[in-house]
C-alpha cells in the first residue's frame, strides 16, 4: 500500500485519497507526467469500493491535479502549493473560532497544537 486510509475517520475515503495524492506530489513522490496506480489498482490496493477512488480521482482532475490519458489512466498534472496552504489556513481558522466557542482557552489550543507537531514530528 503507498499510502495510509483510516477507516474510522470522519472524514469521507474519496477525500483522505484526495489529500494523499495530493502530499505525494508535495512531497515530489509523484511527480508531473507520471501515473497514478489505476482506479482499480488503487481500490484493491487499499480495500475499497472501485467507486470511492473514481469519485477521487474525478474530483482531482477536476481540480486539475491529474488528468485523464486516453487507454492510458491518470497522469499527474500538479498542484497549487499556494492554494493548498490557503485553504488549509481558512480551516485552521475556522476550527480556531469553534474552539474559542466551546470555551477553549489560547492555552488549551496552543498545548493541543504542540502535541499535533509533536506527532506529526513522530511519525
Amino acid at each position: 500500500m503507498w499510502f495510509y486510509i483510516d477507516f474510522h475517520s470522519h472524514v469521507p475515503i474519496y477525500q483522505q485519497i484526495k489529500d494523499n495524492i495530493k502530499s505525494l506530489i508535495i512531497a515530489g513522490k509523484l511527480r508531473p507526467g507520471e501515473f497514478v496506480p489505476s482506479i482499480r489498482s488503487l481500490a484493491q490496493d487499499i480495500g475499497v469500493n472501485l467507486n470511492t477512488v473514481a469519485r477521487a480521482y474525478k474530483e482531482l482532475e477536476a481540480e486539475g491535479v491529474i488528468r485523464a490519458e486516453r487507454g492510458e489512466g491518470y497522469v499527474v498534472v500538479g498542484v497549487n502549493v499556494e492554494d493548498l496552504k490557503n485553504q488549509a489556513l481558512d480551516e485552521l481558522r475556522k476550527t480556531v473560532e469553534k474552539c474559542l466557542k466551546v470555551g477553549l482557552s489560547f492555552q488549551e489550543i496552543q498545548n493541543y497544537i504542540q502535541e499535533v507537531f509533536k506527532d506529526g514530528a513522530q511519525g
